[in-house]
């Protein structure tokens, strides 16, 4: 379990990085790259997901204790 959420959090982390530079990227004039938003909104639903399940398992061993 230990070893899921290492990995959530760390997929969590570079999946923020990558849609900061794809959108910091897109706004250059000159630069377009295609669907943008698109990519982004995907990657903002898995990130959500992801942070969902680590809030929720935090939540749930506090209440275990």
């Amino acid at each position: 379990m230990n070893k899921i959420k290492k990995i959530s959090k760390y997929t969590v982390n570079t999946l923020n990085i990558i849609n900061a530079l794809l959108l910091g990227i897109n706004s250059v004039e000159g630069i377009s790259i295609p669907y943008t938003t698109q990519i982004s909104g995907v990657i903002l639903v898995v990130c959500g997901v992801l942070s969902t399940y680590l809030l929720g398992d935090k939540g749930y061993q506090k209440l275990n204790k």
